[in-house]
């Protein structure tokens, strides 16, 4: 067994890694928001944010999320070597991947020309955004996260973390100085996603050659198609189907608190605001990225102490990353409450007034949700994730309605209260749905079922 701190020491050391990418990642995303909002103005910008929005959206809905299929389904067989189960799992999260991007795809180019109207885009953008829409199809890169996660390289994938921002930023310079147009920044976006994917994927498999797991691939991969079909895969594999699903929808839920936001915005204010509430949650996002992190490498090692069976260590490392994490993300956000002005008139002059106070509401939000980082990742490796999705639906529930509402009351400035209180109110739905997950000598009251990824024994 694994030394109590180990645990800690890795979450914390890939954390470090993560962090490398984001200190360049941070300015140089900010540089290239101003230089667009300089070229296209706010409602160009706006309309650029909307469009990205609508297709992240659309992305992330479809997306089975099946990077914790990896980690908690091709943890264990990659442990005993079992090179066949494990590409198999790979073959069932690519299929996937690839289902729910050309889903993505078509519902993304049939809504922008039958239904544009509903998303407050104007004509002008007709065939550009539906054009646009194929880039859903490189936002599925969810099973080369997996396997770089799974093989401990966070150092890559933060490397990767930048690219997308590399390319905006350069493209941006360059048609900032040859005065490009709204067509040839949405083209530059493009290529964005592009090349963050392309990038992703060769260094999974990079990774997966190094490591000798290569050698039959595509032939194990494969043969995980037509098993999908049969129902083979289902048994092999206990519950993984409920897995994938119910991770998908607990993601689809938390889109209520991202892009969706400046959907909703965007069709009722219009694009201008769109795109002021794009950069205020760029930047309340941004300060508190470096604590939320986190929880991405969070995720691996809960699955390893669930898998070795040591719930204690899983829940004293949970209470161990929250003060740490809650700790550090306050100290952000009174940081931000006295930089958040200037940053703000840098990067958008006068209009600055315009993002700030949904910007610090937003800020408050985050740091709320860095208390509860480790809440979410408890209940998904406890296999407890149906007290997640519900946490996540009465959080939509609530919060929708009440966006729309105060957007109608006090216009932009109405976002902040709403994301505010729904996110309060989603940390104490979780913190209650764990602690009733717990036995009173703090072990979970699941301890029992069989690791996730190993085939339960039947009586």
């Amino acid at each position: 067994m694994q030394n109590p701190t180990t645990g800690l020491k890795r979450v914390l050391g890939n954390l470090g890694v993560l962090l490398g990418g984001r200190a360049v990642n941070a300015p140089f995303s900010l540089l290239h928001t101003a230089l667009a909002i300089r070229l296209l103005g706010g409602y160009g910008f706006g309309l650029i944010a909307m469009m990205y929005a609508f297709a992240r959206t659309l992305g992330d809905v479809v997306d089975f999320q099946s990077w914790q299929v990896v980690l908690h389904y091709g943890l264990g067989p990659l442990t005993r070597k079992d090179t066949r189960a494990f590409h198999r799992i790979l073959g069932f999260t690519l299929a996937l991947d690839a289902l729910s991007g050309l889903a993505g795809c078509i519902i993304g180019v049939t809504t922008s020309l039958c239904a544009m109207h509903l998303l407050g885009w104007p004509q002008s953008i007709h065939f550009i955004g539906a054009a646009y829409m194929l880039s859903v199809m490189f936002m599925t890169t969810a099973t080369a996260t997996g396997i770089l996660r799974v093989l401990n390289r966070y150092d890559l994938i933060s490397v990767q973390s930048t690219s997308a921002t590399i390319v905006r930023l350069i493209g941006t310079l360059l048609l900032y100085t040859l005065h490009g147009t709204f067509i040839e920044m949405a083209a530059v976006w493009f290529l964005a996603e592009a090349v963050a994917w392309s990038l992703l994927y060769g260094f999974a498999w990079r990774e997966l050659h190094q490591h000798g797991l290569t050698q039959n691939f595509w032939r194990n991969a494969r043969s995980t198609i037509p098993d999908i079909l049969s129902g083979k895969i289902r048994r092999e594999f206990p519950g993984i189907w409920h897995f994938a699903i119910t991770n998908n929808a607990n993601s689809t839920l938390a889109l209520a608190f991202g892009h969706v936001g400046t959907l909703i915005v965007g069709a009722m204010l219009g694009p201008a605001s769109a795109g002021y509430y794009r950069i205020a949650s760029q930047l309340a996002a941004g300060v508190a990225k470096p604590v939320t992190l986190i929880q991405t490498t969070l995720y691996p090692e809960m699955a390893r102490m669930w898998q070795e069976r040591t719930p204690g260590r899983l829940y004293k490392l949970s209470a161990q990353i929250a003060l740490l994490a809650g700790a550090f993300g306050t100290i952000l956000l009174i940081i931000a409450l006295f930089a958040g002005k200037p940053l703000l008139t840098l990067i958008m002059g006068a209009a600055s007034t315009h993002a700030l106070p949904v910007m610090l509401w937003l800020l408050a939000a985050e740091i709320v949700t860095v208390w509860g980082l480790p809440l979410e990742p408890i209940l998904f490796t406890t296999h407890k994730a149906s007290a997640a999705i519900l946490a996540r639906s009465l959080q939509v529930a609530f919060f929708l309605p009440c966006l729309v509402l105060t957007i109608h009351w006090d216009g932009l400035n109405g976002v902040g209260p709403a994301t505010l209180c729904s996110i309060i109110m989603l940390i104490a739905l979780q913190l209650v749905f764990v602690l009733r997950t717990m036995t009173p000598d703090g072990t979970p009251t699941s301890q029992a079922e069989p690791a996730i990824g190993e085939p339960s024994v039947s009586s």
